[in-house]
């Protein structure tokens, strides 16, 4: 049986885990963005449930670690000054979404749907223009608690290592940015 909080990618290559202490917001994202990126990576690992919600925990990327195959590890960006949305280059399975820069520590894991041991999802958002029969709720306090723990992560002692940059500050891998063709292919319908 797994440990607690520990993924893997659809093929089997790459092993990752969330420290099973990691404090954190679960939530459904519906926005187009969040769509577009499963639909980008679509070939049957694709994350997101029956009304195109992809279920997110947010953390801090010091409680994340790789622990095999991270030389699969594949980025892209939907647009030259978006996210960095992270994915098992192997097979496609989304991974995790983070800032463009480790400044401000922040990562949301991509969870497969109905992934037990993160607590209960905790807000519903960006559920306007894309799932409107879902009340979209928690908006605040998710936003608050996420800058609350990037806050102290960015205190002297704070835990502000990450597995997605470098000692350079860089991206561990290079980010694919989509072409505007590429993104409104693959935008929701």
């Amino acid at each position: 049986m797994p440990e607690p909080r520990t993924h893997t990618c659809t093929c089997g290559q790459m092993t990752w885990r969330i420290a099973e202490k990691a404090k954190g917001t679960h939530l459904v994202c519906y926005c187009a963005d969040c769509q577009t990126y499963a639909n980008t990576l679509d070939n049957g690992a694709c994350r997101v449930d029956s009304d195109g919600g992809t279920e997110i925990f947010q953390t801090l990327p010091a409680h994340f670690t790789f622990l095999a195959g991270k030389n699969h590890l594949a980025v892209l960006r939907l647009g030259p000054k978006g996210i960095l949305r992270w994915y098992a280059g192997c097979c496609g399975t989304p991974v995790a979404n983070t800032l463009p820069g480790p400044g401000l520590p922040f990562v949301g894991a991509v969870l497969p749907p109905g992934t037990d041991g993160y607590g209960p999802i905790t807000a519903f958002i960006s559920t306007v223009g894309t799932a409107p029969h879902i009340k979209e709720t928690g908006v605040l306090a998710a936003q608050l608690s996420i800058i609350g723990r990037i806050l102290r992560a960015c205190l002297p002692g704070g835990k502000r290592a990450s597995p997605f940059f470098g000692p350079d500050k860089a991206p561990v891998v290079t980010p694919r940015v989509l072409s505007k063709r590429e993104r409104n292919a693959a935008r929701p319908g």
